[in-house]
């Protein structure tokens, strides 16, 4: 019955998200991720978006040490530690 009861809590802990919202500097390296909020500059922002990187966008984190390689709609995408923590998303899962 223990076992029964363990096995259970383990399952229900997985399949809950790890974070509702958070900043994708925080999304760990296969992480699938849909991007809400853009809090960076203007200019930033706006060539974010030309690359592909707008909110609703999703994202999937190919790398992630310094800073995070991004896949966005099939393109490889670069972004430093701090841009990343100014983009708010929603973790989707791996």
């Amino acid at each position: 019955m223990l076992r029964q009861w363990l096995t259970r809590k383990t399952d229900s802990a997985q399949a809950q998200p790890t974070c509702r919202a958070c900043p994708l500097l925080a999304c760990a390296r296969g992480c699938r991720a849909a991007v809400l909020r853009m809090e960076c500059e203007g200019g930033e922002a706006r060539q974010l978006r030309h690359l592909g990187l707008y909110e609703g966008a999703h994202v999937t984190v190919l790398d992630a040490q310094d800073g995070l390689v991004l896949d966005v709609r099939g393109a490889r995408l670069a972004v430093g530690a701090a841009l990343a923590a100014s983009i708010t998303v929603l973790p989707l899962g791996v």
